[in-house]
């Protein structure tokens, strides 16, 4: 079923309020005066500027390159559509590392004229957001250098899957949706750059043309396009370059990734990404469920780290809300999301180890692995995917031994890491195949929107639990780890860390851990204890209505974010006043931080792609979600 609203009318209003005050506000409505068409303020309190958006380049440029503004990062681009006839909503999610502020500028694009200008000259990270909201929304973008769809296939006939038009199930049947599965073409498999990388020319029907003259058989594809003398290594060989695929079966790219390489020899100098073969619709599938019945969908994304996921969502409801959950809960959700942050670095370090042929180090950190998983089910009875929180709380409070099972866990993990940092850090093979390899100057790490443990290599010490301190991590005292180089080895170096620190936390959060209720005691949003439920009849009317009706959320919107194990975790919420979201974006910083894979590996040899991309820690649920 669709929710039906008229559109949301767009007018000139007075600037008030605190937001009205705030100096980037200021300087946009000085410089494009009635361009600047409303001012708001998020649930968290930040500024939101909605503007004419056929000034959203000019505006955006302005906010980047003047120094008093200076929003160099770039963290989301992201749809919107809140009903049959109202236009699409695209926001711009902006941080500035100087001056550590956040802004929102948004507009509202007509569904008569679903044109924006690209802003792919300015951040780097605008190429791959753009081609999402092309692709989900239909919102193209003027000047984009190669506006294709992203998570689905290029030719996908059904529509623009997360307007309000579209139904959940998609709009051919079962049956058509596998006879064209089955009967697809080049330009459904491979994008227009590879095709002509291959030789094949593309018309503008989509017509695919094959090379004029073919090689022998046996040989490589004649008409192959040669390199030019720009795009060849020093280093570079005689002969045609050849066009291969490393994935999405190859157990390197961990997960169903396929990367399409050019090579010279043994050398890259093409790389484009391929991801949507995962593509689950979470998004959309969240629209159609109540808030808390959303809360299983965030295990699945990130499964490698699921319970930062259930604290990020609930955090972003909660905002909207405006609750304050328990100071248990806060410390408690702080201790879950610390160690599903080693959690997450563990895996990375083991299969990272393996791809390079370190199988030792493996047996240690799954071994640790499994102790975090056996606290996982002695709390939540699940081991991978947890669904721990609610809106307003947790499942349930801990169980009893469950901090003295942890305590053990933060006694005794440090020597496991420092058995590995004996195994790897001064071993010439592995120092050999991760010392300036893959390297990631910080300013181009910014302009892609890269964050997390990657961005944090490269020299830039941003990390959202300092920047914009949630559940209270400004109480604890814990360090930043950055790197100097922006490579491999940097990245390890930088995780490896960040693991002890987060043990630090862990410590700090198991002393002060307080008793007291886990969740707030509004019936309106948290289920009623049963015994108060079986005892009163108002209580019991509160259960029931919970149950059968689901929290209901005012209206508002936010964009919130944590620090997951990969990066910046975003949620972009809205809510209509109803039971159900409006918009469930999820920001997850794998789709981002995978953008900058081919810049990565370019000029680096084939055995280096493997090392590179572990490097960047994807998990693609979250990629695809």
């Amino acid at each position: 079923m669709t929710t039906t609203a008229p559109p949301r009318m767009v007018g000139v209003s007075p600037l008030d309020g605190d937001a009205a005050s705030h100096p980037s506000v200021r300087a946009l409505r000085d410089r494009f005066g009635e361009a600047v068409r409303r001012v708001e303020s998020d649930a968290l309190g930040y500024p939101v500027v909605w503007i004419d958006p056929g000034l959203n380049a000019d505006v955006l440029r302005f906010l980047r390159e003047t120094p008093e503004q200076a929003y160099d990062l770039l963290a989301d681009v992201m749809g919107a559509h809140t009903g049959i006839g109202a236009p699409i909503q695209v926001w711009y999610q902006l941080w500035s590392m100087a001056h550590g502020h956040q802004l929102r500028v948004a507009c509202e694009v007509p569904m008569h004229d679903l044109e924006l200008q690209s802003v792919t000259d300015q951040w780097l990270a605008a190429d791959w957001l753009e081609r999402e909201v092309w692709d989900m929304y239909g919102v193209s973008f003027r000047g984009h250098p190669d506006l294709r769809r992203i998570l689905m296939p290029e030719n996908y006939e059904e529509g623009f899957p997360l307007r309000k038009d579209f139904p959940l199930r998609g709009r051919f049947s079962r049956s058509t949706q596998v006879s064209r599965a089955l009967s697809r073409d080049l330009v459904d498999i491979y994008a227009v750059e590879e095709l002509e990388m291959a030789g094949y020319s593309v018309t503008e029907d989509g017509e695919v043309e094959a090379p004029p003259e073919r090689a022998a058989e046996g040989e490589a594809p004649g008409g192959m396009r040669d390199l030019s003398p720009d795009e060849k290594p020093e280093d570079a060989l005689e002969g045609e370059p050849i066009l291969i695929n490393m994935g999405p079966q190859h157990p390197a790219t961990h997960g169903v990734l396929r990367l399409v390489l050019q090579l010279d020899g043994e050398r890259v100098v093409h790389c484009v990404p391929h991801i949507g073969y995962l593509h689950t619709g979470f998004e959309k599938t969240c629209e159609f469920r109540e808030w808390n019945q959303c809360v299983p969908y965030t295990d699945r994304m990130d499964y490698l780290a699921p319970m930062l996921y259930n604290i990020g969502y609930a955090g972003a409801v909660e905002t909207i809300l405006g609750v304050e959950i328990t100071e248990r809960c806060r410390v408690v959700r702080v201790i879950l999301g610390e160690l599903n942050r080693i959690l997450g670095h563990l895996l990375w370090l083991g299969t990272t180890a393996i791809d390079i042929g370190a199988f030792s180090v493996f047996l240690y950190t799954f071994q640790e692995r499994e102790r975090i998983y056996n606290l996982h089910e002695a709390y939540t009875g699940g081991r991978i995917t947890t669904s721990v929180t609610r809106v307003g709380g947790m499942m349930a409070d801990l169980p009893v031994g469950w901090t003295a099972a942890a305590r053990d866990f933060t006694n005794t993990f440090p020597d496991t890491v420092d058995e590995v940092e004996r195994l790897l850090s001064r071993n010439a093979i592995w120092q050999g195949r991760t010392m300036d390899i893959g390297l990631l100057p910080a300013d181009r790490a910014v302009s892609y929107g890269v964050t997390g443990p990657t961005l944090r290599a490269s020299g830039v010490a941003y990390d959202v639990r300092k920047a914009r301190p949630y559940l209270g991590y400004d109480e604890y005292d814990f360090d930043v780890p950055v790197g100097t180089t922006g490579d491999v080895y940097d990245r390890y170096l930088v995780r490896v860390e960040e693991m002890r620190q987060s043990l630090r936390i862990i410590e700090q959060a198991l002393d002060r851990l307080p008793g007291g209720p886990i969740n707030i005691d509004d019936y309106r949003i948290v289920l009623p204890p049963k015994g108060e439920a079986m005892g009163s009849i108002d209580t019991m009317i509160s259960h029931f209505k919970l149950v059968m009706e689901g929290v209901r959320v005012p209206a508002g919107e936010t964009w919130y974010s944590i620090e997951s194990s990969k990066g910046e975790l975003g949620f972009g919420i809205i809510s209509d006043g109803g039971t159900k979201p409006v918009r469930c974006r999820f920001r997850g910083p794998s789709f981002i931080n995978i953008a900058a894979l081919p810049e990565l590996v370019h000029g680096e040899l084939v055995a280096d792609v493997v090392a590179i991309n572990a490097s960047l820690d994807v998990v693609l649920g979250e990629i695809d979600r």
